[in-house]
């Protein structure tokens, strides 16, 4: 029942992190938060996120400074249908993902439950997960 218990907090602890992400620090494939874009879609990612929520409604973070660019720091970028960020040395910790307006998102951390982000007829939302974390997007329908 501890197992059980643990695997189940463990994801919902990591989406409440509050600290400064610090993408600079993260120079190894793995050594920071993934994204694995299964959907048949692009997905918008990004290597930084500040203040203290876990969340953020927009479509741009107030972190990135660097509109779609792969190859910097405090950047946004899609990463397209069956791609992984850990294969972009920018990424290789990365810090958000956003849920797109208008769209359903089906997404699970590694070993986790699917979950779903209904954002029909809301603001695209950003969620921030923790560097141990790896985001699998399943599918995303708009």
């Amino acid at each position: 029942m501890r197992s059980v218990t643990l695997a189940l907090a463990l994801p919902l602890m990591s989406i409440g992190l509050t600290t400064t992400a610090a993408a600079g620090t993260c120079t190894t494939p793995g050594c920071g938060g993934e994204v694995s874009n299964n959907s048949r879609m692009p997905v918008r990612i990004a290597n930084c996120w500040s203040g203290t929520s876990s969340t953020y409604t927009g479509d741009k973070l107030p972190c990135v400074t660097k509109v779609n660019t792969w190859s910097g720091y405090n950047a946004d970028v899609e990463l397209p249908a069956g791609d992984e960020s850990k294969f972009h040395s920018y990424y290789y910790d990365t810090d958000a993902v956003r849920f797109y307006r208008g769209c359903v998102t089906k997404w699970h951390y590694w070993g986790g439950w699917t979950n779903t982000e209904d954002r029909r007829g809301k603001s695209s939302l950003w969620k921030k997960f923790s560097n141990i974390d790896h985001v699998y997007i399943d599918s995303i329908t708009c």
